[in-house]
């Protein structure tokens, strides 16, 4: 296993990080990150309160975390100047907007939301002490704070495969 670069007949590779580190596994880490970020939009449509429509930016910036750590398994595993191109491409893109999202996560938790206290009517007589608007923005506030640590995992991957993938762009 080369620590530079490794090159076959067919096409370039990923340049190595370290020996340590290897690309078809963080490449899966990828996928499944956009995965639970798809999955999680599906809950945030109906309860996101601050932003109503903010469940989009899960579902977009996951689809894109998906399309990148696809094209780096892809080049993985048959490596072309193509798939090199087009993982280039999707990682940088999906950088991007997994950076806007995280910008758009830490906004939704940062902002307050002004609420109208419980009438008696609404109040559960098993729960007294609790109104159930304030359990939803608990829920609303958790989702948000898994969606941004998903999204700040994609960050890092997309990162170290977008300079390497435009530094094995580079080299060829």
């Amino acid at each position: 296993m080369a620590v530079e670069g490794v090159t076959s007949a067919d096409g370039a590779r990923l340049l190595r990080v370290a020996r340590w580190f290897d690309a078809e596994a963080a490449a899966v880490v990828s996928i499944l990150l956009g995965l639970f970020q798809v999955l999680l939009s599906v809950p945030l449509a109906m309860t996101h309160q601050t932003l109503p429509k903010i469940f989009i930016l899960p579902l977009v910036s996951g689809i894109l975390i998906v399309a990148g750590g696809s094209f780096i398994l892809a080049n993985e595993r048959n490596p072309s100047k193509l798939l090199l191109q087009g993982s280039a491409c999707s990682n940088v893109v999906g950088l991007l907007g997994a950076l806007l999202a995280f910008s758009l996560y830490c906004f939704s938790l940062s902002a307050t939301v002004s609420k109208e206290p419980c009438s008696v009517s609404s109040i559960d007589p098993y729960w007294p002490s609790v109104c159930p608007a304030d359990i939803l923005l608990a829920y609303c506030w958790s989702l948000t704070l898994m969606l941004l640590l998903y999204d700040f995992g994609a960050v890092v991957l997309h990162s170290v495969f977008s300079v390497y993938s435009l530094k094995a762009l580079k080299s060829d």
